[in-house]
C-alpha cells in the first residue's frame, strides 16, 4: 500500500458538465448532489474545464448586482486545470493539495481525457487504509524507533519514496 498511485485511489463515477449546460443546471446539481466542484468535457471526454463552487458563487454574486445574469457552464468554468495522470502516487497528490486551493483532481489519460478524479477525502481514506502498516504507524510487533527518528508517518513516507 506504500506505493498507491490515482488510479487505484480515484473515484470513477465523477458528474461531469458540457460547456453548453445551463449554469443554473449545474449549481441546482452541486445543492442536490452536495458536492462542490465538477470536470467540464467536451464531446471527446477531454476535460476543458472545472466549475468550482467558487465558480458558481461568482455568477450569484453577479445576480445581486446586475440581475439574473444568463449563461452555460462553459462561461463561467475555471479553464485553467490541474490534473494527475494514474500513476501519480498519492504523496505527489498530497504534496499538491497542501500547496494548491484545489479539492480536486481529474485524473486524465495521455490525451486530456477523463478517467477519474480524486479528492481530497479520497486521499484522506487512502491514508487511513494506510494505517496497518508498520513501516507508518508501528504495530505491537513491531514498533519503530521514535527516538532515532526512524519512525513516524514522515519519515515512512520518505523512506517509501527512497529518499
Amino acid at each position: 500500500m506504500i506505493h498507491r498511485k490515482a488510479s487505484e485511489i480515484m473515484n470513477t463515477s465523477v458528474v461531469t458538465f458540457r460547456p453548453d449546460t445551463d449554469i443554473y443546471e449545474a449549481i441546482r446539481t452541486f445543492l442536490k448532489n452536495r458536492f462542490s466542484g465538477a470536470p467540464v468535457i467536451d464531446a471527446d471526454a477531454k476535460v476543458i474545464g472545472i466549475l468550482s463552487e467558487l465558480d458558481c458563487l461568482r455568477v450569484l454574486t453577479a445576480e445581486a448586482w446586475d440581475g439574473f445574469p444568463e449563461g452555460k457552464v462553459g462561461d463561467y468554468m475555471t479553464a485553467k486545470v490541474a490534473s494527475v495522470k494514474p500513476d501519480t502516487s498519492v504523496y505527489d497528490i498530497v504534496g499538491t493539495f497542501l500547496n494548491k486551493p484545489y479539492r480536486r483532481l481529474p485524473v486524465l489519460d495521455d490525451d486530456g481525457k477523463l478517467l477519474g478524479q480524486i479528492s481530497r477525502r479520497d486521499v484522506l481514506g487512502a491514508i487511513d487504509n494506510m494505517r496497518e502498516n508498520p513501516y507508518l504507524y508501528g504495530s505491537k510487533d513491531q514498533q519503530l524507533d521514535l527516538e532515532e527518528g526512524a519512525g513516524g508517518v514522515h519519515s515512512a513516507m520518505k523512506r517509501a519514496r527512497g529518499l
